[in-house]
């Protein structure tokens, strides 16, 4: 899928679901029973203010954060509305390529489950590097591919089977490889990579529908989706892992 039909198909994604992301993280939990995703992405960020939520989507970290020294962007209309009925306030609309902000403006930068997405995707870091303050740190949070368990590789796989897919994909893959290289391109040092699994529990038929609806993917019909969802419902009372990453990285 070329970067446009992409675009066209995130719109409408977070205009038809928003907050669906934050809904499924926010109930995923770490080895430790306490941690979630949010949480680990923003322990690099203690203290440091103002930050920069890039495509904050519903805003689920701006509760989490100092408000005062907050600020959350995003293109998707149906997410910012979502993020203001939570009494998220400091939202600005506007795209990863063009931020609308002084160079050097942020001490920190936070992008939850956006940088596997954004387009294009050179410009859009080169905007994160330039509101970035000289000294300032970053933490990107993207999907992984490990830890998985081999519960959670068998599930993933009869899940790929029900929806017609060989795995899950992302418009940015080839280059989130090596973000480390893609940042140094900016001027930005990589200073940790680090990946953990998050279990994301299934109490009732809900659980697992809102679990396979917050995938992104395009190309796959609904009946698909709506297929694979009552296949699966034998999930309840049991998880899958989220194989997550957390890279944070510098301003020279």
């Amino acid at each position: 899928m070329n970067a446009l039909r992409w675009a066209e198909y995130l719109d409408h994604f977070h205009q038809d679901r928003p907050g669906i992301t934050e809904d499924i993280l926010t109930r995923a939990r770490g080895a430790d029973g306490a941690t979630d995703p949010y949480r680990w992405l923003l322990e690099p960020l203690d203290g440091v203010t103002p930050v920069l939520d890039l495509a904050c989507g519903s805003a689920p970290l701006w509760r989490r954060q100092d408000p005062h020294g907050w600020i959350g962007v995003d293109r998707s209309a149906g997410e910012l509305t979502r993020a203001v009925t939570a009494g998220a306030g400091r939202l600005v609309r506007g795209d990863a390529a063009t931020l609308p902000f002084a160079t050097g403006r942020f001490a920190g930068i936070a992008c939850s489950m956006a940088i596997m997405l954004l387009q294009p995707f050179p410009s859009a870091v080169r905007e994160l590097a330039r509101v970035l303050a000289p000294g300032g740190i970053g933490v990107l949070l993207l999907p992984g591919r490990r830890p998985l368990t081999p519960a959670d590789l068998t599930r993933y796989a009869r899940l790929m089977v029900h929806l017609h897919r060989a795995r899950l994909a992302y418009p940015n893959d080839r280059v989130t490889v090596r973000l480390d290289a893609a940042l140094a391109r900016e001027g930005l040092r990589v200073t940790g990579d680090e990946r953990r699994r998050f279990a994301i529990p299934f109490d009732d038929r809900d659980s697992v529908a809102r679990f396979v609806e917050s995938l992104y993917l395009p190309g796959v019909p609904a009946h698909r989706v709506a297929a694979a969802v009552a296949s699966l419902q034998g999930w309840r009372g049991s998880e899958i892992g989220v194989p997550l990453r957390r890279v944070v990285f510098r301003r020279a």
